[in-house]
């Protein structure tokens, strides 16, 4: 059919400060839909949409599986209202909205500083552990060394209780 069809719809979920706005007005370019949408509140995404009927489905259909999470709810307008063509995005409160998107990026920041200096500070403990580790290698080393050359002395001293009987028995024998 191409029967000409308006909606007003209401998008519940996580639908502020993801984008989701500009998803949907990119979807409704790409259906050739005139309207816009807008934020309602926290979680609640407006819009409101006119062009081809089977574009209106298509385009509510492409939301829902772009955001399976969310809930929409439409409501079809029967009287004729003219709609901003192309499809868009309305931002009230351009600096409130902007301030908050910043404080976000703020905290971001934050976060990823203090993991920064947990890395710094782990960092230095790491570096300190390094030199412990190779003081103790080359004390290590040291006493292998003295272990290996008496165990060549105890092998030597081995050597001669294992040959001791048949020392003492050529003695006995030359008396």
């Amino acid at each position: 059919m191409n029967n000409v069809k308006n909606i007003q719809a209401i998008v519940k979920g996580n639908v502020n400060m993801v984008g989701y706005r500009k998803v949907v007005e990119g979807y409704g370019l790409s259906w050739g839909l005139a309207g816009y949408v807008f934020n309602i509140s926290v979680d609640t995404v407006g819009l409101m949409a006119g062009g081809l009927e089977s574009a209106i489905d298509g385009f509510i259909q492409d939301l829902k599986v772009k955001r399976p999470d969310t809930e929409i709810k439409t409501i079809e307008i029967k009287e004729d209202i003219i709609l901003p063509s192309p499809f868009g995005r309305v931002i009230s409160g351009d600096m409130r909205e902007i301030g908050e998107r910043l404080d976000r990026g703020v905290n971001i920041l934050s976060e990823h500083t203090g993991l920064l200096n947990d890395l710094k500070e782990n960092t230095s403990i790491l570096t300190e552990h390094t030199g412990l580790l190779k003081e103790n290698t080359s004390i290590l080393t040291e006493h292998t060394g003295s272990l290996n050359r008496q165990t060549e002395l105890l092998q030597g001293i081995n050597d001669n209780f294992n040959t001791l009987p048949e020392r003492i028995a050529e003695a006995i024998m030359k008396r």
